[in-house]
């Protein structure tokens, strides 16, 4: 069988592994015919699952990429059976065990987690790898691909577009969206490793990986939002405060990228463009309108999780009225009785 999103992993589906993130258990699973990358997240609630489930579902909205499903106890059988009988086999012929197979057996027991999979993206740059291999070779390769991307007509938009769902989520593991953020030595940039591209439609364009995070005090989207949820920034009264965190984050980014060195002394040393805040904040506004249009279309009225709905109500995207939820009408219209 082929690996991929829609299929079942199964143990004689995989012919090796890599690992992709050396500090997290982020894994790349190879076989005959496709690949598909799994990776685990810390959860501490029963309910975090369910959350993490939503949080996908919307980045998916603004970025097709972000497909992403949680791994069955079956899957997860399947692939600790591969890495079993990788291990008996090193053993019987005297060899010694992959590393990377090593370590995925001892991720695969961590307790309070839960299991992800998704497509593999090809082409993969992030600001944080991309920033190491230019301090450790000089290699400016990556930084210069990230700053194409962005530039590139429709990027700092789709970051844009990123940024609003994280916002939506709770999820601070990209950007830092709290009223007084603590993220030094950056304004908003909290993790370089999870600003990044890959090849889409064989263009380089910013992707939504890792949409949720574990840790957040704004992350239970199954609940009503509570005082921490950074969600009410995206409300249309909120345009001047988003257009100061886009200006931010596009000074982070460049501080990451660092400077071009210009003959023409003339020339700007900056990778991004002047306009970057600014093409950022409108890819926001971008993002809220695709949002709104997904919630407000995935789920009938009365069926939607509590925790949503509460949230798309808070909003001002639907109204509550005496006949039930219903969408917001159009600005300076009534509702409807």
């Amino acid at each position: 069988m082929t690996l991929n999103m829609s299929g079942q992993i199964a143990a004689d589906d995989i012919t090796g592994i890599k690992k992709l993130d050396p500090a997290r258990p982020v894994y790349l699973l190879v076989g005959d015919s496709g690949k598909v990358v799994v990776k685990n997240e810390i959860t501490n609630l029963a309910h975090d699952p369910r959350n993490m489930r939503y949080a996908m579902r919307n980045m998916k909205a603004v970025d097709p990429t972000m497909a992403t499903k949680q791994l069955t106890s079956s899957e997860l059988d399947a692939i600790a059976q591969w890495a079993e009988l990788k291990r008996v086999e090193a053993e019987l012929f005297q060899k010694p065990l992959d590393g990377d197979i090593n370590t995925l057996s001892q991720s695969l027991v961590i307790p309070n987690t839960a299991w992800v999979k998704t497509n593999f993206f090809e082409g993969l740059i992030n600001l944080e790898s991309a920033a190491a291999q230019l301090k450790a070779t000089g290699d400016k390769s990556g930084v210069r691909a990230i700053a194409a991307a962005l530039t590139a007509p429709g990027g700092l938009e789709k970051l844009g577009q990123i940024m609003a769902v994280d916002c939506f989520n709770g999820n601070d593991d990209r950007f830092d969206f709290s009223q007084m953020p603590n993220c030094a030595p950056y304004n908003r940039l909290t993790n370089t490793g999870n600003v990044a591209v890959c090849l889409q439609d064989n263009i380089l364009r910013p992707v939504g990986m890792d949409a949720w995070s574990g840790s957040s005090a704004s992350r239970y989207l199954d609940q009503p939002p509570s005082r921490e949820w950074t969600g009410v920034r995206l409300k249309d009264d909120q345009r001047a405060w988003r257009a100061q965190v886009a200006a931010e984050a596009a000074a982070d980014i460049e501080a990451v990228l660092g400077p071009r060195n210009r003959r023409n002394p003339f020339g700007s040393p900056d990778r991004l463009p002047k306009n970057a805040g600014q093409r950022i904040a409108a890819g926001m506004d971008q993002g809220i309108a695709t949002l709104k249009t997904k919630l407000l279309n995935m789920y009938a009225p009365n069926q939607r999780p509590p925790g949503l709905q509460a949230r798309i109500i808070a909003l001002g995207w639907a109204i509550q009225t005496r006949a039930g939820v219903q969408p917001a009408p159009p600005m300076g219209l009534p509702p409807r009785r």
